[in-house]
C-alpha cells in the first residue's frame, strides 16, 4: 500500500502505540502489519477507512494520504472548519476563572482553542486543579497553557 499517516499539528501526539511529532509521517504498510491482521482488516480502501474512522477520527491533528494524494472527503472537513473559525471571533465574550471551570469537556475542546490570555488559564488551572471530577479539564487547560507559554516565547 503506498502512502502514509501524518501529523498535521504543531505538538508531539501518542497514537497507534508510538508518539508522532509534528510532521512525521507513518507508511500505510507499516500501520496494516501492525493492525491488519489483528483487527481482519482488508487492505487498501477498508483499511484507511478504518483508520479514519476507529483510530484517527480527528481530521484537523491526522492527514490519511493515499498513493501521494489526500482523499477529497479528508480535505473538505478541515476547510469548513477553518472557514467557520474564521468567521467567528476569537473570543465571543470575555471570559472568567469561573467560566472556564464549569466547562464540560466536550465545550472546553472546542472553546480553549480560542481563548488567548495566559494569566487568565494560569488562574484557571489553578482553580480547575482543586475541584473535583475535572481531571480531563485540567489536563486540557495544562495543554493550552503550555501552548500559549510556547507561542509568547
Amino acid at each position: 500500500m503506498e502512502g502514509y499517516v501524518r501529523n498535521k499539528s504543531s505538538v508531539w501526539r501518542h497514537a497507534m502505540k508510538r508518539s508522532v511529532g509534528p510532521g512525521h509521517k507513518i507508511a500505510l504498510d507499516e500501520l496494516f502489519e501492525q493492525y491488519g491482521g489483528k483487527h481482519d482488516l482488508e487492505e487498501g480502501q477498508p483499511f484507511i477507512e478504518w483508520l479514519r474512522q476507529v483510530k484517527l477520527r480527528d481530521n484537523a491533528v491526522w492527514e490519511v494520504v493515499e498513493n501521494g494524494k489526500v482523499e477529497p472527503e479528508v480535505e473538505d472537513k478541515p476547510a469548513k472548519r477553518n472557514t467557520d473559525m474564521l468567521t467567528s471571533p476569537i473570543l465571543k465574550k470575555e471570559m472568567d476563572v469561573s467560566d472556564i471551570t464549569s466547562m464540560s469537556v466536550r465545550t472546553a475542546r472546542v472553546e480553549l482553542k480560542k481563548i488567548t490570555d495566559l494569566k487568565l488559564m494560569k488562574y484557571a488551572l489553578s482553580e480547575a486543579n482543586n475541584m473535583a471530577n475535572k481531571d480531563t479539564l485540567v489536563r486540557m487547560i495544562r495543554k493550552r497553557v503550555q501552548e500559549l507559554e510556547i507561542t509568547r516565547r
